[in-house]
């Protein structure tokens, strides 16, 4: 039987995130918590500790990417034969691990990434999944009684991976830190002919960003409303990707035209423009001349400055609804949902 392990990660989890946390432990083979916070959560230790759940802390190294090595290791290293990965806001549906498990043993001894359809809930849709040749992507028609339904992308979250995956793909790109950080991990995958997967009957509910939608004329437009270091990382990381994988798979020139889009919907729409527009190109230049890894390194004047607002901001916020979430730029930032 498929030993089906699961890997949450941790960045200052609130007690409802650590619950949550905690729950998944009846759930699934071995479950493994990585805290990425900076310095240990206290709380979390003691949580995670008086249920039985293995805890490790990582301290954001690498940021996200990171994370999942390090537990993804430890997991495949205690004998698991495949590992979901989990952010501390996505909740597992009930059927998860059970469908998961039966998946994975109809596949056993294979190399396979396989997810959950992912439902945003701040944008009240699906994500699309979508197919590639290498050129170009189409969306999928989603066959709600298969079992299985090849896919070319999926989001980290949910995401099961195989230990003969694992051993083929590698370990995680960690010079990407944060964004595109799967996205990398499935283009790895489609050159090395690793199947990815979608299970149709397993549907994630996640929250994508702080998506607003606005009206301009006749048009109804959404904004993801990012904060400057994450458009940063996202255009910065897109840029890595079409040069790394564009002249083998031209598909991964697309993330570099969501980020013109959100260049776009910067200007017309959202806050702060000069300061995420700044971030955008800063990223955009240093994706092109290969300064990889965290903003504090690569940035670090800017990773200040954006540390210095981002406490501004939180500051006001805490006056307004009493309550402080100190979370800054670079190896001491990381998002809360990282999608590609």
């Amino acid at each position: 039987m498929t030993i089906l392990g699961a890997l949450i990660i941790l960045f200052h989890p609130s007690e409802e995130q650590l619950a949550r946390a905690v729950a998944m432990r009846s759930a699934c083979d071995r479950l493994l918590v990585v805290d990425n916070s900076p310095l240990p959560d206290a709380r979390a230790a003691m949580m995670l500790g008086e249920a039985g759940v293995a805890l490790l802390h990582h301290g954001n190294r690498n940021g996200i990417a990171g994370a999942f090595n390090c537990g993804l290791s430890a997991l495949f290293d205690a004998g698991a034969d495949a590992v979901a990965l989990f952010d501390q806001d996505s909740e597992a549906p009930e059927a998860y691990f059970a469908v998961m498990r039966d998946r994975c043993t109809s596949m056993s001894g294979r190399a396979f990434l396989a997810g959950p359809r992912i439902f945003d809930e701040n944008d009240q849709r699906f994500l699309p999944e979508l197919a590639t040749s290498g050129l170009a992507v189409e969306r999928l028609s989603i066959h709600a009684d298969a079992a299985l339904q090849r896919c070319a992308f999926l989001i980290s979250s949910g995401c099961v991976i195989s230990r003969e995956a694992f051993a083929r793909l590698g370990r995680f790109d960690e010079a990407l830190f944060i964004d595109h950080v799967d996205t990398e991990y499935c283009l790895r995958a489609l050159l090395r002919n690793v199947p990815v997967y979608v299970v149709p009957s397993l549907v994630l509910l996640h929250r994508i960003g702080s998506r607003r939608r606005h009206k301009l004329g006749s048009l109804e437009l959404t904004t993801m409303n990012h904060p400057g270091f994450r458009r940063y990382y996202s255009a910065r990381n897109a840029m890595q990707l079409a040069l790394q994988y564009g002249m083998r798979l031209p598909v991964a020139i697309v993330p570099n035209v969501l980020t013109l889009w959100q260049i776009v919907q910067i200007a017309l729409l959202e806050k702060d423009k000069l300061a995420k527009l700044n971030a955008i190109a800063l990223g955009l230049f240093d994706g092109f001349f290969g300064r990889m890894g965290p903003l504090e390194r690569t940035r670090p004047r800017f990773a200040s400055k954006l540390a210095r607002t981002t406490n501004a901001v939180n500051a006001a916020n805490s006056a307004s609804f009493g309550e402080m979430n100190t979370r800054v730029a670079g190896e001491r930032a990381m998002p809360l949902t990282r999608h590609s």
